[in-house]
């Protein structure tokens, strides 16, 4: 699979830029959330009356496929961890100013769903669709955030805007489908030894911590609790306030994820 990223702002994306960065001049912490929406996100995280219908293979694992009431999927959770980042940035003032998100997703292909920017009210309607395919070429969707936050940061030098040392923040679950993600590695490594990119990989339900390793340098990556999203995102917002609050450059020193968050 190819997948690109644009590089070279048209005309209206530059004057955007111009409008955004005139209206508020304060440091910026780029933050790129890449989250898997392959099928196998539709997994079910809790329900009444379940019953296994059949099984279906996705993703590189066998899941079963189920019928209930009142059934919430991995999907639902993690949307509601992402309103809860919204919301927090919304009510902190500080953090506000900073915070420069975007939100793209994958499976076999990538979605942009929201271009790196300020969170703003209409951002309290954000919400991730799971795709119907069943691949997670996690390396390819890695190498676009790359290219992505690389152009973001021209973007800042352009309109002089200083910044921090930017993140991202990945989440998937299942098996990564392509290797590419192992090639990747040695590059993520110098990037974040010389402190220019720091990156956070969650995994989710049946994820290959092992796998997710080459792609998460400098910090192992975390199995998270399914049913623990709002709060997992609530740390993420309270990490972007400790460093909206400090001076680009210096180092911040993070706070422990709650223990509910990572104990599955």
């Amino acid at each position: 699979m190819s997948i690109s990223s644009s590089t070279h702002p048209t005309g209206q994306e530059q004057l955007a830029a111009m409008r955004e960065f005139g209206n508020n001049t304060n440091a910026r912490l780029p933050v790129l959330f890449l989250l898997d929406a392959s099928s196998s996100m539709n997994g079910i995280v809790r329900g009444d009356h379940q019953q296994v219908l059949r099984q279906e293979h996705s993703d590189g694992i066998d899941w079963n496929i189920v019928t209930g009431d009142n059934l919430v999927t991995r999907m639902d959770e993690l949307n509601a961890g992402l309103q809860r980042f919204v919301s927090d940035i919304l009510a902190d003032p500080l953090a506000k100013l900073a915070a420069d998100v975007a939100v793209i997703t994958f499976a076999r292909t990538t979605t942009t769903v929201k271009e790196f920017g300020p969170i703003r009210e209409s951002d309290s309607e954000l919400k991730i669709t799971t795709s119907q395919e069943n691949e997670t070429l996690l390396g390819e969707a890695v190498e676009l955030a790359l290219a992505e936050l690389d152009s973001r940061k021209r973007t800042y030098r352009e309109h002089g805007v200083e910044y921090y040392q930017p993140w991202l923040v990945v989440m998937t679950d299942g098996v990564p489908t392509s290797a590419r993600h192992r090639e990747l590695e040695g590059r993520l490594k110098e990037l974040t030894a010389a402190r220019k990119l720091s990156v956070f990989v969650f995994g989710i339900g049946r994820a290959d911590l092992s796998e997710l390793s080459c792609i998460s340098p400098g910090r192992p990556p975390m199995q998270v609790n399914d049913q623990k999203f709002p709060e997992l995102f609530a740390w993420l917002s309270r990490s972007v306030r400790m460093v909206s609050m400090s001076m680009p450059g210096d180092g911040v020193s993070l706070t422990p994820l709650p223990e509910d968050v990572w104990r599955v």
